[in-house]
């Protein structure tokens, strides 16, 4: 990784200061939410989140060069803070014409790193990819690629993991402003080992004692006190693959308002994950803890947006999403799996309105100040019971770019 950071530096000293377009933004905020643990009571809980970056575009925006910093923490016993490190590069080969054909080159490293209570899910990971641009016609737009990432857990190696993914999708505008994309992606990932504890084997009594090590079943949204990292497998680690499609529809309603309705589909084969890490309430989709590997996934969503004078925006949207879980049994709350040793399976349905609000515009210059408000609603209906909930929330963030 040293000389990924080398080789990045060498390449904006490459750069003059006529063609350097250096920019940064930050982000905080946080949320109150209103949070029913499957029969419980509603109980409160607050969350804190916060983002910066800081990027550098070269030779005529062909190249960036790019470092990013995410950090946040989930209310709950014990420590669920995390700090995640990106930085990158991509290049562009070819024209800037609307019909050009162009090449995009990039290269990436992260670093995550966590609270005690989820630190054997630390990783740093390095990946690279390619993707093609091509236009067969005036109003059609073709891509596809390729690309490759080795994550290492730094404390729980079985973990560890190569992932390949490749793309192809096609976007194409209408003259009613339609606009409609379909798309496909292939994936295989070859994990490094198996956990050193048979899953069959393991109880409520035995789940304490392993999350000293790592091991286990986790948190859950539950956030009981009792929280082993990871939730194991009932397979032997190997390479797992996946297919998925996307197909999207936009349209634009008005010069400043459209609308989009989005369905996927994934389908898993080969071998599971030796484990899944145990994700708090609301985190989903991060295509590594939340393993797309270990479930077969159908998905819907729709949503608006709305721009008003001054770069004030409204935007509302909505999912629902049914996974079905390969190899990870359920169980019930008390870490015991339920009668029959079902597989797990999750329902979720989530909603979200938005106003972003930009903030004085007159007396701020080339620095862009602007406040998000924003309602969530999560409902999760699971047969497990550590991700079995409903979450009402509120939000509240500041963002400053130059």
């Amino acid at each position: 990784m040293k000389s990924f950071f080398a080789a990045l530096l060498l390449l904006a000293a490459g750069t003059t200061l006529a063609d350097a377009q250096p920019s940064a933004s930050a982000t905080i905020g946080g949320t109150y939410a209103s949070f029913r643990d499957g029969g419980t009571a509603a109980a409160p809980r607050q969350d804190v989140s916060g983002a910066a970056g800081v990027e550098h575009l070269f030779r005529n925006e062909h190249g960036r060069i790019y470092y990013d910093l995410d950090g946040g923490t989930y209310q709950g016993a014990g420590d669920w803070s995390y700090w995640l490190h990106t930085s990158g590069v991509t290049y562009i080969v070819g024209g800037n014409g609307d019909a050009d054909r162009r090449f995009y080159f990039n290269a990436s490293v992260n670093l995550r790193k966590n609270g005690s209570a989820w630190a054997a899910a630390d990783y740093a990971a390095m990946g690279v990819g390619v993707n093609a641009e091509f236009h067969p016609a005036a109003s059609m737009t073709a891509r596809t690629g390729y690309r490759v990432d080795r994550r290492s857990f730094l404390d729980t190696s079985p973990l560890t993991h190569v992932e390949h993914s490749a793309f192809s999708s096609l976007l194409v505008n209408f003259e009613s402003r339609t606009t409609v994309i379909g798309e496909v992606q292939l994936g295989a990932k070859s994990y490094a080992g198996q956990l050193p504890v048979d899953p069959m084997l393991v109880t409520a009594s035995t789940l304490t004692a392993a999350s000293t090590f790592g091991l286990g079943r986790g948190m859950g949204p539950g956030l009981r006190v009792t929280q082993p990292t990871l939730m194991l497998s009932q397979s032997e680690s190997g390479a797992a693959g996946l297919v998925s499609g996307i197909l999207r529809v936009a349209q634009s309603i008005t010069d400043r308002t459209g609308v989009y309705v989005q369905a996927s589909v994934r389908r898993t084969f080969g071998d599971v994950p030796p484990a899944l890490v145990a994700t708090p309430a609301g985190f989903s989709d991060d295509g590594v803890y939340d393993d797309p590997f270990a479930s077969r996934a159908t998905n819907a969503q729709f949503g608006m947006t709305t721009a008003f004078a001054g770069g004030t925006r409204l935007q509302g949207s909505g999912s629902w999403s049914d996974r079905r879980y390969t190899s990870t049994t359920a169980v019930d709350a008390n870490w015991f799996e339920l009668p029959g040793a079902p597989l797990r399976r999750d329902r979720v349905w989530r909603g979200a309105a938005v106003w972003s609000q930009p903030v004085l515009t007159t007396r701020t210059g080339a620095v862009a100040l602007s406040v998000d408000t924003g309602y969530r609603f999560t409902r999760s209906r699971s047969n497990d019971a550590f991700y079995d909930y409903t979450s009402h929330s509120i939000g509240l963030s500041f963002s400053i770019r130059y």
